[in-house]
């Protein structure tokens, strides 16, 4: 039975719903990843749009406007649903609106981690992380604005796991 000092735990972790109710014994967050309010260029390139046909056409600056404002809608519903949390054994991942992915990894399975940056991502700080776990799993967050730190963390876990496994030979 989980006790209530556990809940408490789990939830001043950042843990919801897709999360274990309990950490598990002697792990920690490392790092959360942070979603960019770059993610929001698309809506507002449409608002801006709709302006520039004010000028013009106004029932297309209304429908524009209509337009941007749903597309916002949308991004603010994505954006309370990607997650991305590191800690000191696993990976947690979600993304999707119409089918969220939960991923869970543990730091043993991950084989690289790395970062795809659009050119809107470079102007506007962003990247998005893409883990490859063993096999062919690949698992990927769009969006972060903090995605170098993200991947320097696990990267970092990955070399101290190989280096623990295989101590360094000398060299003749």
């Amino acid at each position: 039975m989980i006790d209530d000092n556990s809940k408490k735990k789990a939830h001043q972790s950042g843990a919801n719903s897709d999360f274990p109710i309990a950490m598990r014994e002697g792990e920690k967050i490392v790092a959360k990843g942070e979603i960019s309010l770059g993610i929001f260029w698309k809506p507002f390139a449409v608002f801006c749009i709709a302006m520039l046909f004010s000028l013009v056409a106004m029932p297309l600056c209304y429908f524009l406007t209509l337009v941007a404002f749903i597309y916002f809608i949308f991004i603010l519903i994505l954006k309370s649903l990607l997650l991305l949390v590191v800690t000191n054994q696993r990976v947690f991942f979600r993304s999707g609106m119409i089918k969220v992915d939960t991923v869970q990894v543990r730091i043993e399975q991950i084989e690289s981690v790395e970062i795809q940056r659009t050119l809107t991502g470079m102007f506007l700080n962003y990247g998005t992380v893409v883990l490859t776990g063993t096999g062919s799993r690949f698992s990927y967050i769009p969006y972060l604005a903090n995605a170098a730190r993200i991947r320097d963390v696990i990267d970092d876990m990955l070399y101290q796991r190989e280096k623990r496994i295989a101590p360094d030979q000398p060299t003749a």
